[in-house]
């Protein structure tokens, strides 16, 4: 009979998480701009989430607000 060897694993390859640094953002907005692409700027006018919380008496309000459109 014949011997065989065990087989090594090939272990699992990490993800390497993506972590753009400033310059990279910079150059991609550039190009979808160049492309046609468009931004639009939104600006909450109600106040700020943070205002809200400090008078807020329940999560249940600031879970309302939230999920408000």
């Amino acid at each position: 009979m014949e011997e065989f060897k065990p087989q090594k694993r090939r272990g699992r390859r990490r993800s390497v998480s993506f972590n753009p640094n400033h310059s990279y953002v910079e150059k991609s907005i550039e190009d979808y701009l160049k492309n046609g692409g468009t931004i639009t700027r939104i600006e909450r006018i109600n106040g700020s989430y943070e205002s809200f919380v400090s008078i807020s008496e329940t999560n249940s309000s600031a879970d309302e607000f939230l999920m408000e459109g």
